[in-house]
């Protein structure tokens, strides 16, 4: 019989090398399948806002959050750093700093808030809003907790909503005052608690501390039509009271729990007057709304 050669090669011993190159190639193919599969994956944030926020009405460039894994009740990431580089709501971490989702596919939940801060242990947010020059600095926000993330599904698509309340006043000259008299206004509320902290791993509610006779000055434009503050959520607001020092004209107060929406300070809510100023007197109309949403109005006395 002939032996049929191909270059010299027989060919039963082409036909052998051909079989152990094919099964060389496909274990070194489950090979490198297996080790990506072994791989850890990272972690990816794309986070919305449920109501607007105080300044902006989305995310800015270079916004920052603090994010957590947590596998059970333990944190197997930390208050790590993430940022909108595009102000659009995909958030990243640092090079090398990610958080990475296990291997073995098991899940984590991930939590978050803004703004960032490196103070911050074991989740407690401290909050503190006597300073009220940034607006954005102190409108503290905070994610539903997402479960089930992991490496098959590595995506954390965020809701953030706001912990705190906010007060917006729009001023009005009224009889007897003049626009130019507003200007340089200074406008005040007593009787808050201007610190506290908030459990922002289990999406918690602010817990007052210290006392509530504090008094707290509103950022207010120069012309003296705005003016605005972020405060603690209350209970009540007995014995609130918005004080106005208007240059050259005197000083007027208005009670803020003498207005029916106005009884209680809500978390997430923004609280809007209106608010004429007139030579003897007060006119205010008052309305509560979701940072969001508007769901009514009414009228409030002046002190």
């Amino acid at each position: 019989m002939k032996k049929i050669l191909f270059n010299g090669i027989p060919m039963a011993t082409l036909l052998c090398a051909m079989v152990i190159t094919t099964l060389f190639s496909s274990c070194n193919s489950k090979d490198d399948e297996q080790m990506i599969d072994q791989q850890p994956v990272e972690l990816k944030i794309t986070a919305g806002i449920v109501a607007t926020r105080a300044v902006n009405a989305s995310w800015s460039t270079g916004d920052k959050i603090g994010v957590f894994a947590m596998d059970g009740g333990t944190a197997e990431y930390s208050n790590v750093l993430y940022t909108t580089a595009n102000g659009d709501g995909n958030f990243t971490a640092e090079e090398g700093k990610s958080i990475m989702l296990p291997y073995d596919g098991s899940s984590r939940t991930i939590a978050a808030y803004y703004p960032y801060t490196n103070g911050i242990t074991n989740g407690e947010y401290k909050i503190d809003v006597s300073d009220q020059q940034s607006q954005e600095a102190i409108d503290l926000l905070v994610a539903t907790p997402v479960n089930n993330v992991s490496k098959k599904s590595p995506i954390a698509a965020l809701d953030f909503a706001h912990k705190l309340v906010k007060v917006e006043l729009t001023l009005k000259p009224g009889e007897g005052i003049t626009a130019d008299q507003l200007a340089y206004m200074k406008v005040t509320i007593s009787n808050q608690y201007t610190e506290g902290t908030c459990d922002v791993i289990n999406n918690g509610n602010v817990v007052a501390s210290g006392n509530n006779n504090n008094t707290v000055t509103f950022q207010t434009s120069a012309d003296g039509t705005t003016s605005e503050a972020i405060l603690l959520p209350a209970a009540t607001t007995e014995n609130m009271i918005l004080t106005f020092d208007v240059p050259g004209a005197g000083t007027y107060t208005w009670e803020v729990n003498s207005a029916a929406k106005s009884k209680s300070f809500g978390a997430g809510n923004k609280y809007k007057y209106d608010i004429s100023i007139n030579k003897t007197s007060l006119t205010v109309n008052s309305t509560i709304e979701d940072w969001n949403d508007g769901n009514g109005g009414e009228n409030g006395n002046a002190l």
